[in-house]
């Protein structure tokens, strides 16, 4: 039986309101033992279980971005449900990301992950924290003095985590959290760490949630020494790369930039859509019993598609792609909140999901390794034959059925694949 697997955490529930009302929903009947909610243990009577989807985000409007997570809420008997450990059976905490995609290395703390995001979170270190405390992934200090403007790491022995303004200055306790994209950055510093637990994260806040904004947090990232990966979990309305260059900048220091596809199904959001950043896309992904790899399949709500407004990437063979412009996504990871991830955020345990999960994924991967060259993206491309190539399931309907469907070797949902240890990276 190929089943979804989390941590080996136990779990409990308890009643709790919310952040807001659900967007989309399906449901499903188990037992409570098998919805990994049972917190005695003993198997009781099969109970109505359902799942709702929730994101927290506004939506993305033309010259700005929305945040790409969503929460998968779990009701029982119609009782919402949290848990105050994550949930067994149902999400993958680090461990099991791990064990799933084989990633065995630990990395090192002089390689930085950069996580760019909008607006603020006041209790970001505090939420990775007490992921890394439950995965035991070791101390992270949190280093750079409010009011100070640090462009490097600090010396010491545990990885860093940094939190900037888009200005690249320490900004602790004048900014005002938004929780919507509070819960995105938790999701992003958490997974970025999961697969690289030894590297440093920093992460810079945008001021809104604007392309201009998002733009200069990206080149306060680049900016920083030692950022290997910077990782964008949003997007919106396609635009034109010249509107927003600090993207391209960073890829010319040689950093690998990520981007999530979008949550929309088939079609393009920018800054996925750039020819310097490395498009990623969602999937569905299984395991067998002994928490390995089994299959993925095309998420359904993956981005997907060909812009019309930016060229093709140079690591781009329009021959292969189908697309004369930029094909918006080259690899893939897991996705579906149906199969997400744990995140701890503001005392409680959820399930996230959405294309934010997999962009920071990819992006530690490639800060994990960081022997590709010049070029992530080319380098990526050529050791392509060592990805899980993702047959299976589509992103909705395309005139050009590659843009929409995968299926063997490049696709539009999927790229290349998705990760089958660091080799690619």
């Amino acid at each position: 039986m190929v089943v979804p697997l989390a941590a080996t955490a136990s779990a409990s529930a308890s009643t709790s309101s919310g952040f807001g009302p659900s967007k989309s929903h399906s449901s499903t009947t188990e037992s409570l033992a098998a919805s990994g909610l049972e917190s005695s243990g003993v198997a009781r009577s099969p109970k109505t279980v359902k799942y709702t989807t929730f994101k927290p985000c506004k939506p993305a409007r033309v010259g700005s971005a929305s945040c790409l997570a969503i929460r998968r809420n779990t009701y029982v008997n119609g009782i919402r449900q949290h848990g105050l450990v994550p949930a067994t059976g149902t999400a993958f905490g680090a461990p099991a990301l791990r064990k799933a995609y084989g990633i065995t290395a630990f990395g090192a703390r002089y390689k930085v992950i950069a996580i760019v995001d909008a607006m603020h979170s006041s209790t970001a270190f505090d939420d990775l924290t007490g992921y890394r405390n439950m995965y035991q992934l070791g101390a992270i200090d949190n280093c750079g003095e409010a009011g100070t403007s640090p462009t490097q790491l600090p010396s010491g022995k545990n990885p860093c985590f940094v939190q900037l303004n888009q200005s690249g200055k320490v900004d602790r306790g004048t900014q005002t959290t938004d929780s919507g994209w509070a819960q995105e950055i938790a999701l992003d510093l958490q997974v970025a760490s999961a697969v690289c637990p030894h590297c440093s994260i920093l992460l810079v806040e945008a001021d809104s949630a604007s392309f201009a904004d998002l733009n200069a947090a990206v080149r306060t990232a680049a900016d920083f020494s030692g950022v290997v990966a910077i990782s964008n979990s949003y997007g919106g309305p396609d635009v034109i790369e010249a509107r927003a260059n600090a993207y391209g900048y960073a890829t010319t220091k040689g950093i690998a930039v990520t981007a999530s596809s979008g949550d929309s199904g088939y079609g393009v959001s920018a800054p996925a859509s750039f020819p310097s950043v490395i498009g990623v896309g969602g999937t569905s992904l299984t395991v067998d019993k002994l928490g390995r790899w089994a299959s993925e399949s095309a998420w359904t709500k993956g981005g997907s598609g060909c812009s019309r407004l930016n060229v093709a990437a140079p690591w781009q063979k329009p021959a292969l792609t189908g697309c004369s412009g930029k094909s918006v996504v080259d690899v893939a990871a897991v996705a579906d909140p149906a199969t997400g991830v744990t995140v701890y955020f503001d005392g409680q345990w959820y399930t996230f999901g959405g294309t934010s999960a997999s962009s920071p994924l990819i992006a530690a991967l490639f800060a994990l390794k960081s022997d590709f060259g010049d070029s992530a993206a080319s380098y990526l491309w050529g050791n392509s034959a060592s990805l899980h190539d993702i047959t299976t399931g589509a992103t909705g309907r395309c005139l050009t059925k590659i843009w929409c469907n995968a299926g063997i070797g490049f696709d539009g949902p999927t790229g290349w694949g998705t990760p089958n240890g660091t080799e690619a990276f």
